[in-house]
């Protein structure tokens, strides 16, 4: 038996639409469907306002997301959304995440009905979004860790740390496994494979469009007093991640030195020029050294656009050419917060952390640098203890 509990995944806002879409859940269990006196009366109450393919309206979309045909179904659906959903909706806003929720139910019921548009059998449940709602947190979250209990032959039990990305991409497989073997017929596998996809392509889009990076990192990285200057520190223009990571081809750049077309790209908000510049000028060769001063501005404005991996090379290139100077302990403090944030490589960012709590002139980066230890420190000690040998039973 396998079976998901939480997650590692904390988040800064409170998820008040989270927990009204729980509540009216269950409140609508506990208060419409649990007094039926026999199946009879039970089977005109979701014909009623259950969605049925056949007969398709657009109210009972919306009302079929609030019903569930019996405890473990409502059980099984609300764990799900409980361990996502409070992160999505951290991610997106309330009001998007109320958005996002019902217009992920609506997709997922017309996947279904899709596929089953004679059906006269009413379907019910909360799955349909819930799956959209795992689909974006892979996208969002791909490397935050859920939490799985397994239980072996009832011997052994144990809970285990999964990324996000392999958890929710091995249901989705199974979920497609099934549907193609036949499964379960009263499973609306098409509903839950409709929503993954809704909400990783919903995430997706988001994500390079409209949404900010989480302020996690940006909110920690730059000082409250010191506000950025150009439009891309100000997080304006799409993220870049994607094209920055493509080879350089001198011909294409302008024939003037590294830095000054650093400098002209930045002050331009071309960012991925600026970044391509970078790449020319520390690929080797005899290329005159790029300023300190320089590379932590770019660096400073490749965070601050979403663009995580190029920032942490720009960082480890200050650490490495300019070890002992007075941006080393900034660049230190910046790399292992990105690595600690971003990519959850935490050994690695206790390193540069340490470096930055020992260093930094700043006291209020040293008590940064601290806190973040700590939060590594408790993370890691709890890791060790959860990958303890199976208990026998």
């Amino acid at each position: 038996m396998i079976l998901p509990i939480g997650d590692d995944n904390p988040k800064d806002t409170t998820p008040y639409v989270h927990y009204g879409i729980m509540t009216v859940n269950i409140a609508v269990f506990v208060l419409f469907t649990m007094g039926f006196r026999n199946l009879k009366e039970a089977r005109a109450f979701y014909e009623r306002w259950g969605l049925v393919p056949a007969q398709f309206s657009v109210v009972k979309i919306f009302t079929s997301m609030y019903l569930h045909g019996g405890f473990g179904h409502l059980f099984g659906n609300m764990l799900f959304l409980w361990i996502v959903g409070d992160n999505v909706e951290d991610r997106v806003g309330h009001f998007g995440y109320f958005v996002f929720y019902h217009a992920a139910g609506v997709a997922a019921c017309l996947a279904h009905v899709a596929f089953h548009s004679q059906s006269m059998m009413p379907v019910v449940g909360a799955s349909g979004a819930i799956s959209a709602a795992m689909g974006a947190y892979a996208v969002f979250f791909p490397t935050a860790k859920i939490k799985i209990w397994y239980w072996v032959f009832l011997f052994f039990m144990d809970v285990v740390y999964i990324s996000a990305k392999w958890a929710v991409g091995l249901w989705f497989l199974e979920q497609l496994l099934l549907r193609m073997l036949g499964g379960n017929p009263g499973v609306a596998y098409e509903a839950h494979i409709g929503g993954v996809a809704f909400g990783a392509v919903a995430a997706w889009v988001l994500k390079r469009t409209v949404l900010r990076e989480p302020d996690s990192v940006r909110r920690i990285v730059r000082p409250a007093a010191a506000r950025p200057t150009s439009r891309w520190a100000h997080g304006e223009g799409k993220p870049v991640e994607a094209t920055l990571v493509q080879p350089v081809d001198a011909a294409e750049l302008q024939h003037v030195d590294d830095a000054s077309g650093i400098h002209s790209a930045l002050s331009g908000g071309d960012l991925r020029t600026a970044y391509r510049y970078f790449t020319r000028a520390t690929g080797g060769g005899s290329r005159p050294a790029l300023d300190r001063g320089l590379m932590m501005r770019l660096g400073e404005a490749l965070v601050m656009a979403g663009s995580y991996g190029p920032a942490s090379r720009v960082y480890e290139v200050v650490l490495q050419k300019h070890p002992e100077t007075d941006e080393a302990p900034e660049a230190a403090f910046r790399l292992g917060t990105i690595l600690s944030r971003a990519f959850a490589d935490y050994t690695r960012a206790q390193g540069y952390l340490l470096k930055a709590r020992e260093t930094h002139r700043d006291i209020h980066r040293r008590k940064q640098a601290d806190d973040e230890l700590r939060r590594i420190d408790a993370y890691l000690r709890g890791a060790l203890l959860r990958r303890r040998p199976p208990t026998p039973r």
